[in-house]
């Protein structure tokens, strides 16, 4: 990949947790990280997931934050939810990571989590949010409106 910025795909469900926290991120995933990456930024924003970012779109999303006013309070919201509860996550040998238990609370993922590709980012879930959550989406509906 000439841009270093990988694409991520896949639906990837019940991936166990250790009892450390350390879950197996799936091969497909680990393999769309661009050579020599062994490491992820995980980050809290949306719903209830997490976000994992490789190195290289992890610093274009700071860059954008830095260029970004910090003027108005919802600038400044974002920047402390974006960058203030990231945390670099390095995968071991066996493709494990292990991910902080107090992101893990956030979200409610105990045991188990399903590991999805979202393009440019991977999101982590617990398992029950994230059926509920594709459950309710009109795949249709949102074509549509997008026109496309």
């Amino acid at each position: 990949m000439s841009d270093n910025r990988p694409t991520f795909f896949g639906e990837f469900e019940n991936i166990p947790l250790d009892a450390k926290g350390r879950l197996i991120v799936p091969a497909p995933l680990r393999n769309a990280l661009p050579n020599g990456v062994s490491s992820i930024i995980v980050t809290k924003l949306f719903d209830d997931y997490l976000m994992a970012f490789d190195p290289y779109e992890w610093r274009r999303r700071m860059d954008q934050l830095r260029d970004m006013g910090h003027s108005q309070r919802y600038e400044r919201q974002l920047v402390r939810a974006m960058a203030g509860r990231a945390y670099e996550v390095k995968l071991d040998r066996q493709g494990r990571a292990l991910i902080p238990r107090k992101h893990l609370d956030l979200v409610g993922i105990t045991d188990r989590a399903t590991l999805t590709g979202v393009v440019d980012c991977i999101e982590i879930w617990d398992p029950d949010k994230y059926n509920e959550v594709q459950n309710d989406v009109d795949i249709e509906a949102i074509a549509e409106k997008l026109e496309w």
